[in-house]
């Protein structure tokens, strides 16, 4: 296994004059043999680069220890698709898995003036600081006291929470809210958007935390996807009036996978890097939902406030008179109903839909094709009259 991957480890070190150090190319079989394990199902064009990320990982890990030249890869698959095969497998791989590898340590002063691992004479020695000197860092040039102790002035505050895509302050994954939003988008279901991200919330971080439930920090891709299911399922049952089917359920489950399966291709969130948008996504199965909708129903957690203000989103019957009379109450003075008007005026909704057809479009469309296809017929006439005159 060695060496098959002896070519692909010195195309990621091209300068790298030596042989190969034993440990490298242990660690990097090691790696390709826990990838086959841990990240056995890859798309087609992930496979190929397999063996290539496996030897990358082994690089980064090992460049301090090793003093390994700069790393110069050129993976053989393309840039956005390696990059996500990268970061997977560096997820998926334990930091712990180097077989001999991990025997490799900081090399002694002997090994280090021989000059092996490259950095002999490097590495200059130093004292053992004075007391002053230990504390000077700490004290404030203007407030600090005659005693030398750092005063409360000099201490630098707290860092700043960092902010993701769950909310102003969220402990929940930055891909989480936006994929929400493309998901009630795709589906036509913008008004559960909340929900579904409130579920979220609650189940995956409580009070603003994350939550320590292993599974729900270890699934949230198929969570998020068990979760959308109960809300639009509920919200079916309860404007139909009749229990989900069997169809019905099958139907709701394969939208939520297909538009999961679009969600990596088609969000982004502006001024974030594509590997940390996507920390703790996974792609998921039809098992996959089944197997977090019961999680949540075994737990209990659609028992909680969020769950229950879906019967807050369902609309009460009404007689055909009654909506005929409001459909026409609330003509506008150009003709145009007011679910039309609706449809662009919506600003405090968590989705706009400015760029849906419309019925208006639709016939602005059609009058536009109309008069195109009329000048390009008059264009063709006149240039097939002047083609007959000059053959005349």
């Amino acid at each position: 296994m060695s060496r098959t991957l002896e070519p692909t480890l010195l195309s990621l070190l091209p300068t790298y004059s030596k042989d190969l150090p034993q440990p490298l190319l242990e660690l990097a079989s090691s790696l390709l043999t826990q990838s086959r394990h841990n990240a056995g199902a890859l798309k087609a064009e992930e496979e190929v680069a397999r063996a290539y990320a496996c030897a990358h990982i082994a690089c980064e890990r090992l460049k301090i220890t090793l003093d390994l030249p700069p790393i110069q890869p050129r993976p053989p698959v393309p840039p956005r698709i390696y990059k996500r095969l990268y970061t997977h497998l560096d997820n998926v791989l334990p930091q712990s898995t180097l077989g001999r590898a991990s025997r490799v340590r900081t090399p002694s002063s002997k090994i280090r003036e021989s000059g092996i691992f490259g950095s002999g004479g490097r590495v200059p020695s130093r004292g053992t600081p004075s007391k002053d000197e230990a504390l000077a860092k700490f004290r404030s040039p203007t407030t600090g006291r005659g005693d030398g102790t750092p005063t409360k002035s000099a201490r630098k505050p707290p860092p700043p929470s960092k902010k993701k895509g769950g909310g102003p302050v969220s402990a929940l994954p930055a891909w989480v809210r936006p994929t929400i939003q493309f998901m009630c988008k795709e589906l036509d279901e913008e008004r559960i958007g909340r929900t579904v991200l409130a579920g979220m919330q609650t189940i995956a971080a409580p009070h603003g935390k994350q939550t320590k439930d292993e599974w729900v920090n270890g699934h949230l891709t198929a969570l998020l996807a068990g979760v959308y299911f109960l809300v639009s399922s509920q919200l079916y049952v309860l404007e139909r009036g009749k229990e989900l089917d069997d169809p019905q359920y099958i139907r709701i489950r394969k939208g939520i996978l297909k538009v999961l399966g679009q969600a990596q291709a088609n969000v982004d969130v502006i001024g974030m890097d594509e590997d940390e948008l996507w920390i703790g996504w996974a792609d998921i199965k039809s098992r996959d939902v089944d197997g977090a909708v019961a999680k949540v129903v075994e737990n209990g957690w659609q028992k909680e406030e969020w769950f229950a203000g879906i019967k807050h989103m369902v609309k009460e019957p009404k007689d055909a008179e009654e909506v005929e009379g409001e459909d026409e109450e609330m003509e506008d003075a150009d003709g145009r109903p007011f679910s039309e008007r609706l449809h662009v005026q919506r600003g405090d909704t968590m989705l706009q839909s400015r760029w849906d057809m419309t019925e208006q479009k639709r016939e602005e469309l059609r009058a536009w094709k109309e008069n195109m296809m009329n000048m390009i017929s008059e264009i063709e006439r006149s240039k097939t009259s002047e083609m007959e005159i000059d053959a005349a």
